[in-house]
């Protein structure tokens, strides 16, 4: 499975992109010459020198004893940086089994280091239907010290073994010389269903909604579809009925029988039964008619009560002794936020930058960096791709990195997705509102804005857009009304789309004539910053 670069948005609607690939995917996967900060030298807790050549040249690579049936699955369900750990003997091999009324569950190795603990592991069950997928209501590791540590877990089914194989993951490290029991149960064993929406008109004609009525799914309602900057963006909703054995839903693309990619973007539920989604296609204009679209679900058809349990010993200790620290004492500035950089953790799975965010006080208007749509880690001539998380940037290794100690470590950040508080001055007026859209230009901040808006039943329509593609759409309007504050109910754009149209819907706007005072707007800012960490 590819690696999944994961951007964390801070906004009040969305959790993370692609939430249906995060359940089956493992959390992952230029310096500007003009800028630079001071550079300061640094003692590192742990040095990684040419000592760790020699070290790898004599350690066994875990992958030398494994099957190239089970090697396939191994280097397809792990990030990079996992393979490239187990290739060079900073895993170590388990091949434990134990077995229960359900099956048997095999540990074939783990790779534990700073920055983080996967095993991979295979479970061989009976069952007389199709599996997709697997997931667990329990996945525990617990410690001789009596400590207990909760694992992600992601299992598939593999077809040439006819097993469901997978990886448990923690950011924490397992000991040196530890006892571990491993706790594994719950199992939900799930199918991948997929409907064709052979209903959708062409060239933009969507329905408002499809009837589904399939196992615990009501209907899609489809919110808005636009074609804009090289991208068909489409925003619908998946109503759920009660009860439903559904976690996961969403809409996939085919153009001549071809998968083709797409970004989503899923929010909060607006209600329990109701999944929301964005998604965007970077197709041509003319191949929108021609789009297959199918409405994917995950469906639990059994569920195993039993829980497996396995003892090993953790005792390989060549990541930890191969692992570089470094304090780094360094500000990013995120507008009204900083983040102040603390530590770089360079293990041979994984590098994590760590940080503190802090509230920076100041006269300006409020504004914060949403994301950085290129971040950069360049050790020596190695650059590495990485992506911003709750308090470090992570960044995937391709290869071993060796002397760390002589070479440059510079952080780049580039390519920013700003948003700003607009001021008291920033409102327009809408007059006349009827059922009858209408344009009005105005500006915000330099930037020329397109309002249209119409009334809907009893629902204000404003759809914003502006031509200046720097411009990345108006976040959030407000209404003032009895001296309360109303809020758009809905909104199609959440500020993760490289597009900058925005419609907002407000419930029940009774009035002819109206003031929408600008609240939230975004830029998208050419801006790079780059700071020499060593």
């Amino acid at each position: 499975m590819d690696d999944l670069i994961k951007e964390q948005v801070r906004n009040d609607q969305v959790d993370f992109p692609n939430e249906n690939e995060m359940w089956r995917k493992i959390l992952l996967k230029q310096q500007n010459p003009n800028y630079k900060t001071k550079k300061q030298s640094y003692k590192p807790k742990i040095i990684l020198t040419a000592i760790l050549f020699a070290i790898i040249l004599s350690s066994t690579p875990v992958f030398a004893k494994y099957t190239t049936e089970i090697l396939e699955w191994m280097r397809n369900m792990n990030r990079t940086g996992v393979i490239t750990s187990l290739e060079n003997g900073f895993g170590q091999e388990i091949n434990k089994t134990v077995e229960n009324e359900a099956g048997v569950l095999t540990i074939h190795n783990v790779i534990s280091d700073q920055n983080g603990t996967t095993i991979n592991f295979s479970l061989d069950i009976d069952h007389d239907y199709p599996i997709y997928a697997a997931d667990f209501e329990q996945a525990l590791l617990k410690l001789d010290d009596r400590k207990e540590i909760q694992m992600e877990a992601s299992a598939v089914y593999n077809l040439e073994s006819d097993k469901l194989v997978g990886v448990l993951h923690t950011e924490e490290e397992i000991p040196h010389n530890s006892n571990v029991t491993l706790q594994l149960g719950g199992l939900k064993e799930i199918q991948l269903k997929s409907i064709e929406l052979k209903d959708l008109a062409q060239s933009h004609t969507y329905p408002e909604k499809i009837t589904i009525h399939q196992d615990g799914i009501s209907q899609i309602e489809f919110t808005s579809n636009d074609y804009q900057n090289g991208q068909y963006i489409l925003d619908y909703l998946i109503e759920l009925e009660e009860p439903n054995n559904i976690e996961h839903a969403y809409l996939s693309y085919t153009l001549q029988n071809n998968p083709i990619a797409n970004f989503g973007v899923t929010s909060k539920r607006p209600q329990p039964n109701v999944i929301k989604k964005s998604d965007s296609l970077e197709i041509p204009k003319e191949a929108v008619e021609k789009l297959g679209v199918f409405l994917n679900y995950n469906d639990t058809v059994s569920y195993k009560p039993e829980t497996w349990n396995l003892d090993f010993q953790y005792n390989h200790a060549l990541a930890k002794k191969s692992t570089f620290v470094m304090d780094i004492d360094e500000n990013i500035e995120r507008g009204s936020r900083q983040l102040q950089l603390k530590e770089l953790v360079i293990t041979p799975s994984r590098v994590k930058l760590y940080f503190d965010e802090n509230h920076i006080e100041t006269n300006d208007n409020w504004s914060y960096i949403n994301y950085y749509r290129q971040i950069k880690l360049r050790v020596g001539e190695q650059e590495l791709s990485g992506y911003l998380d709750d308090d470090y940037f992570s960044f995937e290794t391709q290869e071993l990195i060796k002397d760390i100690t002589n070479k440059e470590i510079a952080l780049t950040l580039k390519d920013a997705s700003v948003s700003y508080e607009a001021e008291k001055q920033d409102k327009v007026l809408l007059e006349n509102i009827s059922d009858i859209p209408k344009t009005i230009q105005t500006e915000l901040h330099g930037y020329p804005i397109d309002i249209t808006y119409y009334s809907n039943g009893s629902d204000l329509i404003v759809e914003s857009e502006s031509k200046n593609k720097q411009f990345g759409g108006i976040t959030q309007s407000i209404i003032y009304q009895n001296g309360k504050r109303i809020f758009a109910e809905n909104r199609s754009n959440e500020g993760l789309l490289s597009i900058n149209k925005q419609v907002e819907t407000f419930k029940n706007i009774k009035d002819q004539e109206i003031t929408l005072n600008f609240f939230l707007y975004t830029v998208n800012e050419d801006r790079t910053e780059t700071i020499i960490l060593q």
